[in-house]
C-alpha cells in the first residue's frame, strides 16, 4: 500500500541513496575541498548504502532556518536581593546617588546571543561547545520544546512551527526516556501502533518495526528489556539506538539529537554517526549536539556550529574550522585532535604567546585593510599554496602552520593579550567577519578566496551584515513545500491511532510496564503477614458480641482495615505520575496520543491489579475475625473496602499529579492522612463545633460509617447490656446500646453516594491537573 510518510522515490537497486566517504589506508580524510585534497592525495571514494528507511519525498523535505536567535531564562534571586531589571542609570554606568534605591537584580539571564544558521535536507549540522555553551538550549528551541523567552525567528520552509510540522519532527533527548520494563521490540511495537497513521494496516506497522530494528542493528537485543540502574538490560549504545529508532518509526523529515554519543565508546559513537549520515542522505535534515568527538567522528559532520557562552564562535563547513582559527592566530598544535582544539578555544584555553594575533585577525577579517591584519593574512596566504601540507592525514594541524618569528615580530602590539581578551576577540572575529554571511555559513571556497587575496577589498565588498536570504534561499520555492507537507499528512492522521485503539494499546503497555512490581513477592508477603496477624489478634471477635467492649473491638477492627488499606493504596499511588511524568510530557509533545486516552488506560489497567491484593486481604481477615456471617454482609463489606481503596487511590494520584516532587508529595500525603484519620470518628469524639466540619471532607469518616452499618445494622444485642431497656425485653440492637455516635441501623445509601461522588470528583480533578501540568507552555 502507498506510504503517506514515505511517498518519495524508492531506493535504487543498490540499496538506496548513498553517501561518499573519502578514505586513505583505512583513515577518513577531511572533506574541506581546498585545492582538491581528495584527488591530490590519492584518496578513493567508498560508497556506503543507506537503506534504513526510504528517502524523503522532496515535497516533504524541510529546511530549518534560524536568524538572530536570542533566548532568556528565569534566574534565581540572589540572596539578600530582590528580583527586577537593572535601572537605566546603572546600564549607562552612572554613579548611584545617595539615598537612591539600589538597583534590583535581573530576573532573567540571556543564554543565546544572535545565533543564525540554516540546515538543508541531506545535511548534518553538529553543535559543539563546552558544557553550558547553549547547545541543548538551541536544540530545544529548534524543536519547539523550550520555555525560554525568545527573540528572533525559527522557520521551517519559511513557516513557523505548526502541529503538522511537529509530527514530522523526531527529537532524541540527551537522557533516554524509555520504559525499563519493556523489551526493545515492545518499546518500538507500542510506539508504532500509537504513532503510525491509522490508515496503515497492523502488518505494515509491524513491518516498519522490523525495518527499524534491522536498520539500527538491534536484532541481537530484540527481546532484551531496556533496563535501568536497578535492572540489567541493554547496553548504553543499544539504548541510544532504541531512542533514535523510536523517532525513526514515523520517518521524520527532521531529526534533532541532543548528545547522542555521550557515554558511548568511540567505535559505537562512530557507527551511530554513520547511521545519521545514512539517514541524512535520504533527504532528512539532521541537527545534533556532539560532546568530545574523536577525530574520525568529527569528519562525519557536514557543518559545524561552535558555541561559547551562548555566542557563535564558528559556523560553516566542519572540515575548514582549523583553517579559520589558524588565520586568527590559533592554529591546531601538532598531534592534537582538531575537535579537542576547538573545544579548548571555546573554553577560553587559547594561545597567548603570539601577542595580538587574534586582534590582528579580527582587524583583517572585519575591516579588510592590511594595516594590523597583514600578519594573519600573510601567514594564511603563505600556506595557501601548500595548505594541504599543513594538514595531517587525520585532520591535525602541523606545527608548520604556526607563524614564524618574522610573523610574530610583525604583530602590531608586542604586549601579550590575556586569555579572556583573546577569547572575546575570537568571538568578535566571527561576528564581524566579511565572509560566510550566506545561509551555509563559512564555506571552503570563501576561505580559498580570502587566503589568495593579497589585498583585501575595502569595507569587505559589502558582504558584511548582509542578511540571510529570505526568499528562495538555498531551496527555491520552499515556502510552498510546507503546504504540500501539511496536505500529505494532516487529513485524517492528526493522531496515529483512533482513540479507542489508543486506550487499548496504552492499557496493554501499562500492564506490561508493571509486570515486575504490581504482584511482587514483597507486596504479597506484606499483605499476607498483616492479614494473618490481624486475624489472630481479633480472632473470632465478631461471633461473641457479649459486651460493649466486644462491639468496640469490632469497630476498632473495621477502622484498622480501612486505615491499612487506605494508607497502603494512597502511598502506592503517590508515585504513579511522578515516575512517568517526563515520559508523559515527551510523548504528549510528540503527539503520540490524547491525554484522555492515557488517563483512561492508566486507570483501567490499574483496577485489576490494585483490587486483587485488597480483596485477598478482605478474604483472609473477614473469616478469621468472625465478622457477620451473611452473604449480603460479606459482599457489601468487600465492595465497600474496594470503594474506599479507589477513593484513597484517587487522593494519592491527585497529590502525585499536582506535586511532582515525591518528597513534597509524601509530606502532604502524611499530613492529609493523619488529619482525616483523627476526624474519622474513632480516636476523637465530641470535637469542637468550629472544627468538627472537617470530618465531612474525610473519606475515612464516611468509609468507617459504611463498614459499621454493614456489620451492625439490625444486629441482635443482649438487652441486659442496654441501659434503659425495658425489663423482660428480648430483642435489642446495637443502636439502642448507643455504643457508636452514628445510627448503625440507618441506610447505607448516603455513605455510598458520598464516597462515589468523592471518587468521581477526584478523578476529574486529576485529569485537569495532568492536563495543566503536561500542556506545553513554550514561546509564542
Amino acid at each position: 500500500m502507498p506510504d503517506p510518510l514515505d511517498s518519495g522515490p524508492a531506493p535504487d537497486k543498490s540499496g538506496g541513496p548513498h553517501i561518499s566517504i573519502a578514505v586513505k589506508d583505512g583513515i577518513k580524510a577531511p572533506q574541506c575541498d581546498l585545492h582538491g585534497a581528495a584527488e591530490n592525495s590519492g584518496l578513493k571514494r567508498v560508497q556506503t548504502s543507506a537503506n534504513i528507511l526510504k528517502a524523503i519525498d522532496k515535497r516533504a523535505q524541510v529546511v530549518i532556518r534560524f536568524e538572530s536567535l536570542c533566548a532568556w531564562v528565569p534566574t534565581l534571586v540572589v540572596p539578600g536581593g530582590q528580583g527586577g531589571r537593572p535601572s537605566l542609570r546603572s546600564c549607562l554606568g552612572m554613579r548611584q546617588e545617595e539615598g537612591e534605591v539600589k538597583p534590583q537584580a535581573p530576573k532573567e539571564r540571556q543564554i543565546l546571543f544572535n545565533v543564525t544558521g540554516e540546515v538543508n535536507p541531506g545535511e548534518v549540522l553538529a553543535l559543539m561547545g563546552p558544557s553550558g555553551g547553549g547547545k541543548t538550549s538551541l536544540l530545544t528551541l529548534l524543536g519547539g520544546r523550550s520555555t525560554a523567552r525568545l527573540e528572533g525567528s525559527v522557520t521551517f520552509n519559511g513557516a513557523k512551527m505548526s502541529k503538522t510540522l511537529k509530527r514530522k519532527l523526531g527529537y532524541v533527548m540527551q537522557d533516554d526516556l524509555l520504559f525499563a520494563e519493556l523489551t526493545v521490540y515492545e518499546t518500538l511495537y507500542f510506539a508504532a501502533l500509537l504513532r503510525l497513521p491509522r490508515s496503515w494496516s497492523r502488518a505494515d506497522k509491524l513491518a516498519r518495526v522490523d525495518l527499524v530494528i534491522a536498520g539500527l542493528g538491534l536484532e541481537r537485543c530484540r527481546d532484551t528489556i531496556i533496563g535501568s540502574h536497578m535492572m540489567r538490560g541493554v547496553s548504553g549504545g543499544e539504548r541510544k539506538r532504541v531512542s533514535i529508532g523510536h523517532e525513526l518509526l514515523i520517518n521524520p523529515s527532521m531529526l534533532l539529537l541532543d548528545e547522542p554519543t555521550s557515554g558511548l565508546d568511540s567505535t559505537t559513537a562512530l557507527r551511530l554517526l554513520h547511521t545519521l549520515r545514512s539517514l541524512a542522505s535520504g533527504g532528512r535534515t539532521i541537527v545534533t549536539s556532539i560532546h568530545q568527538p574523536s577525530s574520525r567522528l568529527y569528519h562525519q559532520m557536514d557543518k559545524l556550529m561552535l558555541l561559547a557562552q551562548g555566542r557563535v564562535m564558528y559556523y560553516g563547513d566542519a572540515q575548514c574550522v582549523a583553517l579559520w582559527f589558524k588565520m586568527l592566530g590559533q592554529p591546531c598544535p601538532f598531534g592534537t585532535n582538531i575537535a579537542d582544539h576547538i573545544l579548548d578555544l571555546a573554553n577560553g584555553d587559547v594561545v597567548t604567546q603570539s601577542g595580538a594575533s587574534a586582534a590582528s585577525g579580527l582587524s583583517s577579517m572585519a575591516t579588510g585593510n592590511r594595516g594590523g591584519g597583514g600578519t594573519v593574512r600573510r601567514r594564511g596566504a603563505g600556506s595557501a599554496t601548500g595548505g594541504d601540507d599543513d594538514m595531517a592525514d587525520d585532520g591535525r594541524m602541523d606545527d608548520r602552520a604556526v607563524g614564524d618569528g618574522g610573523d610574530a615580530a610583525a604583530c602590531s602590539s608586542s604586549t601579550e593579550d590575556s586569555a579572556d581578551e583573546i577569547h572575546r576577540q575570537l568571538i568578535e572575529a566571527y561576528e564581524k567577519r566579511t565572509i560566510g554571511h550566506g545561509p551555509g555559513g563559512i564555506r571552503a571556497s570563501e576561505l580559498q578566496d580570502e587566503m589568495r587575496d593579497e589585498i583585501a577589498v575595502p569595507g569587505g565588498g559589502g558582504r558584511e551584515g548582509s542578511p540571510l536570504p529570505s526568499g528562495n534561499g538555498a531551496r527555491g520555492g520552499s515556502e510552498v513545500d510546507v503546504l504540500n507537507l501539511a496536505a500529505s499528512t494532516d487529513a485524517g492522521d492528526k493522531w496515529g491511532a483512533p482513540w479507542v485503539q489508543q486506550v487499548r494499546y496504552l492499557a496493554v503497555r501499562s500492564v506490561k510496564t508493571r509486570r515486575f512490581q504490581s504482584l511482587s513477592v514483597q507486596k504479597t508477603a506484606q499483605l499476607l503477614v498483616v492479614a494473618v496477624l490481624a486475624g489472630l489478634f481479633w480472632w473470632q471477635i465478631g461471633t461473641r458480641l457479649n459486651s460493649t467492649q466486644a462491639a468496640l473491638d469490632v469497630g476498632g477492627l473495621l477502622f484498622f482495615v480501612e486505615l491499612f488499606i487506605g494508607f497502603a493504596t494512597l502511598f502506592a499511588a503517590l508515585f504513579t505520575f511522578p515516575l512517568e511524568f517526563q515520559m508523559l510530557v515527551k510523548e504528549r509533545q510528540s503527539g503520540m496520543y490524547r491525554l484522555s486516552a492515557y488517563y483512561l488506560a492508566r486507570t483501567a489497567s490499574d483496577l485489576p491489579m490494585d483490587c486483587f491484593l485488597p480483596s485477598l486481604f478482605v478474604w483472609i481477615i473477614y473469616w478469621m475475625t468472625g465478622l457477620r456471617i451473611h452473604p449480603g454482609a460479606f459482599f457489601a463489606h468487600w465492595a465497600s473496602v474496594l470503594l474506599i481503596v479507589l477513593t484513597s487511590q484517587s487522593v494519592g494520584l491527585l497529590i502525585g499529579a499536582t506535586v511532582i516532587n515525591p518528597q513534597n508529595g509524601q509530606t502532604i500525603a502524611t499530613i492529609f492522612m493523619l488529619a482525616t484519620m483523627l476526624v474519622g470518628g474513632y480516636y476523637v469524639r465530641g470535637m469542637p463545633v468550629w472544627i468538627a466540619w472537617l470530618k465531612y471532607a474525610s473519606f475515612i469518616y464516611w468509609g468507617w460509617n459504611l463498614l459499621l452499618k454493614i456489620e451492625f445494622r439490625h444486629r441482635p444485642y443482649d438487652c441486659g447490656l442496654v441501659e434503659g431497656a425495658e425489663a423482660g425485653s428480648k430483642h435489642c440492637s446495637i443502636k439502642q446500646a448507643a455504643i457508636f455516635d452514628i445510627d448503625v441501623d440507618a441506610s447505607v445509601m448516603k455513605d455510598v453516594c458520598i464516597l462515589i461522588a468523592m471518587l468521581i470528583f477526584l478523578r476529574l480533578v486529576i485529569y485537569y491537573a495532568l492536563k495543566h501540568k503536561t500542556t506545553f507552555k513554550g514561546h509564542k
